[in-house]
């Protein structure tokens, strides 16, 4: 993991997130760890864009839709 997703989940975010909200996984054992994989949310709130990625030992791009970036 480098650049600026690594220093956040490592050290900025990471630490602060798991001591404030002491989040627990299941499955994490059968994450591959290369190649394709997808996580889903169950979409609980916002939170799960935030603890998805701490969890998982490998970087994590989201799919979002374009009217996400395109204003109104």
């Amino acid at each position: 993991m480098s650049g600026f997703y690594g220093l956040m989940k490592s050290t900025v975010l990471g630490p602060a997130l798991r001591i404030a909200f002491r989040p627990t996984t299941e499955g994490l054992a059968d994450f591959p760890a290369e190649g394709p994989a997808l996580l889903v949310a169950n979409h609980q709130s916002f939170a799960d864009s935030l603890f998805m990625p701490l969890a998982a030992p490998r970087p994590v791009k989201f799919l979002a839709k374009a009217e996400y970036f395109t204003g109104r």
